[in-house]
């Protein structure tokens, strides 16, 4: 005979309710097609799942982009951050630039067992682009790629992938960061690309958003991400065809631009006459004393490399007209000229002992500025006064 506490937990077991079944592998397949209206690939590896989506791309953009050569931009979403063997890929982004508009294949993987159709999928798509374009795809999304084919031993699949890779977020943070105050994709989005998202998902929310469906929630979870994730690769395709808009002389009407960083790029190109136009101009209307002694440093290094030593050493001279620190570092800046590019040792102790009598005149003054600032001068003083002794005697 069953004792009372006996009886309690035999009726307690049954009014427990049972947990929801899983449902089949299949089933998620099936239901997400119908739910994203997406196309089903029967491979020898297994059913990919692909949402194919376009937008209209502008004149411009197809314009520019038909300078570069063409390229498949890629971006992922993950179950987390890091590129260790348990954090997946389940959704992948590709778009391509064809007849006026940018075309979007977005794979998406229903559950686990479909990852490595999924991925030779993805990799075959990418495959066939002569370039791969990315944000922070370096050292992000074709890491996670790799490793995620090396799990599954796919590694001839791997070997076609194209070996040109533009990663688009060192360009946005050299042009942008700065004026913008950050570099974020969305950063550069809202304030140079115009892109304002109407339905989006938070970066830091899609791993649970995907996890909630993998539970058994509704496939409308991940409507926000697969939109997250297409904004990802438009923006990336409207992005390379603005920064090629700056190469080719767009940065004279930038209103959101470091000249700084643009000189730089304009440098590399071999534009030196430009990226002097462009510094000169950011000089002349800039109002903080820190951004004009940089731009002046940029500039007089853009004219040396053109030969005009002259002009680089009267650039930095114009700023030793008034006692203060920043007085003394121009003086140093034309010891450092003539030293190294004139060869004159006595016109380069001139300037450094120059710099040393404007340094203790700025002080008594009061405008020395903090005792940081002016103990950092000193010390740069007389190092290069120390370095000249030395050489000339």
């Amino acid at each position: 005979m069953r004792t009372l506490n006996e009886r309690l937990a035999n009726v307690r077991a049954e009014n427990v309710a049972r947990p929801p079944e899983r449902p089949s592998d299949e089933d998620r397949l099936n239901r997400l097609a119908r739910w994203f209206d997406a196309r089903t690939d029967v491979t020898q590896n297994g059913t990919v799942l692909v949402v194919e989506r376009s937008v209209a791309a502008s004149e411009a953009t197809v314009q520019a982009l038909a300078q570069l050569s063409p390229a498949a931009y890629f971006d992922t979403e993950t179950t987390g951050l890091s590129t260790g063997a348990g954090t997946v890929i389940f959704l992948a982004g590709v778009a391509r630039v064809s007849a006026g508009r940018i075309r979007v294949c977005q794979y998406l993987l229903p559950d686990y067992p479909y990852e490595p159709a999924l991925l030779r999928a993805l990799t075959a798509d990418l495959a066939t682009a002569p370039r791969i374009v990315t944000y922070n795809g370096r050292t992000f999304d074709l890491p996670m790629l790799a490793a995620r084919l090396t799990f599954h031993g796919l590694f001839h699949d791997q070997a076609t992938l194209p070996r040109s890779h533009d990663d688009l977020l060192p360009d946005a943070r050299r042009l942008f960061r700065r004026p913008l105050g950050g570099a974020r994709l969305a950063d550069v989005e809202t304030g140079v690309l115009g892109v304002r998202r109407s339905s989006d998902c938070p970066g830091s929310e899609v791993p649970a958003r995907y996890f909630g469906y993998l539970r058994g929630g509704s496939p409308d979870i991940l409507a926000d991400v697969l939109d997250h994730n297409f904004q990802d690769v438009v923006s990336l395709v409207l992005l390379e065809a603005e920064l090629w808009r700056l190469r080719a002389g767009g940065w004279r009407n930038a209103v959101v631009l470091d000249p700084r960083g643009m000189a730089l790029e304009l440098l590399r190109a071999g534009a030196v006459d430009d990226a002097l136009e462009l510094v000169e101009t950011a000089q002349a209307v800039t109002s903080d004393p820190a951004e004009a002694t940089a731009l002046r440093r940029v500039a007089s290094r853009l004219l040396i490399a053109l030969g005009q030593v002259d002009r680089a050493e009267q650039l930095w001279t114009l700023g030793t007209r008034r006692a203060s620190v920043d007085a003394a570092g121009a003086w140093i800046e034309v010891a450092r000229i003539r030293e190294r590019h004139r060869g004159d040792l006595a016109g380069a102790m001139d300037a450094a002992a120059a710099a040393s009598r404007v340094l203790d005149i700025a002080f008594a003054l009061g405008r020395g500025g903090s005792i940081q600032e002016v103990g950092r001068t000193r010390i740069a003083v007389e190092r290069r006064l120390r370095r000249l002794r030395r050489w000339v005697a």
